[in-house]
């Protein structure tokens, strides 16, 4: 059988990762241990559920562990591991880079050795970085970099600062991971960098957490900037004429939204109200996750309502993607 599918969240956890964060003892991912992993495990559960290629990428806790050299070490094992995994299985893994982004000039060097030199296919992002999300000035010489690239950027979630409700018990990867990626949009949304950088192509990790359901609402935060006032005329226009924050809300449908961990009618119905069938892609969330069979049986029927449109899930607006032909903000 040919497979087209390409799965845009598909994670690696290799041996000398998993050793260099046990030396500073860290030893889970979002309350969840590391699960195993090999290429050979990810061929062998991409051939069960029809993925031609799988986006490598570094899940949370990512690599700004430890101090700033052992940052910047892990993050240049993590991708030249991705780039000859990339080289030795040709055509059946992509990969998104790691960067030591707590050292946001470090990391546009990395940024630029990763996509120029590995050959790697974008970067991968975590929610914030010591209690600081990417909406802050202090980021700007990495997006500036990414953005002279027309980088894609996977947007992954981390755990939150603090510490909410011990006492639940319940690990952050349940209910935490997805406020993350809607704490850190928002967040962009708010400080301009979702329009001062219009050339990278965002995608979400876990349809774009919260986003498809408060999205109207989180567009607001558009018009209420600290210190900014936006054009009246385009205030009354989006509020008048289209009924809502339209400028706002165009900005975050630029965005792709990946369908790792999405599910059930009322989460697929949003997400496709939300983003449209022409920005979203396919997300397995592997090996953390081993549901992509589930999801990808409920995207057909909850969801997209022909083959076209499953075929813009499935593998064609990924495409779209890695060609550097994404859909630039207006």
């Amino acid at each position: 059988m040919h497979y087209q599918r390409i799965d845009f969240h598909h994670h690696i956890t290799p041996e000398f990762y998993l050793e260099m964060l046990a030396s500073i003892g860290i030893r889970d991912s979002l309350g969840h241990a590391f699960p195993e992993w090999t290429p050979e495990k990810s061929l062998t559960f991409m051939k069960k559920n029809g993925i031609a290629k799988a986006m490598l990428s570094v899940s949370t806790p990512g690599v700004c562990v430890g101090d700033d050299a052992f940052a910047r070490t892990l993050a240049r094992e993590c991708n030249e591991f991705m780039a000859r995994t990339k080289e030795v299985y040709h055509g059946r893994f992509g990969g998104f880079a790691a960067l030591p982004a707590t050292q946001p000039e470090a990391a546009a060097e990395e940024a630029a050795f990763a996509l120029g030199t590995l050959g790697l296919d974008g970067v991968g992002l975590l929610s914030h970085y010591d209690g600081i999300y990417l909406g802050d000035a202090r980021y700007d010489p990495l997006f500036e970099e990414l953005n002279h690239r027309r980088a894609v950027v996977f947007l992954h979630p981390t755990d939150p600062t603090g510490t909410y409700d011990p006492e639940l018990g319940i690990p952050n990867a349940l209910i935490e991971a997805p406020f993350e990626t809607t704490r850190a949009v928002t967040n962009m949304l708010y400080t301009g960098v979702l329009e001062r950088y219009p050339d990278i192509s965002f995608v979400l990790a876990h349809g774009g957490g919260t986003l498809p359901y408060i999205g109207w609402r989180a567009a607001l935060i558009r018009y209420g900037k600290k210190g900014e006032k936006p054009p009246v005329l385009r205030s009354m226009y989006d509020f008048l004429i289209k009924h809502g924050p339209e400028t706002g809300l165009q900005i975050l449908k630029r965005m792709y939204y990946d369908t790792a961990l999405v599910s059930g009618t009322a989460a697929l119905g949003a997400l496709k109200e939300f983003a449209g069938p022409g920005h979203i892609v396919f997300g397995s969330d592997f090996p953390f996750a081993k549901l992509a069979p589930v999801v990808s049986s409920n995207l057909r029927r909850y969801m997209v309502a022909s083959e076209a449109e499953f075929a813009m899930v499935d593998h064609e607006n990924g495409e779209t993607l890695l060609n550097g032909t994404s859909v630039p903000l207006n």
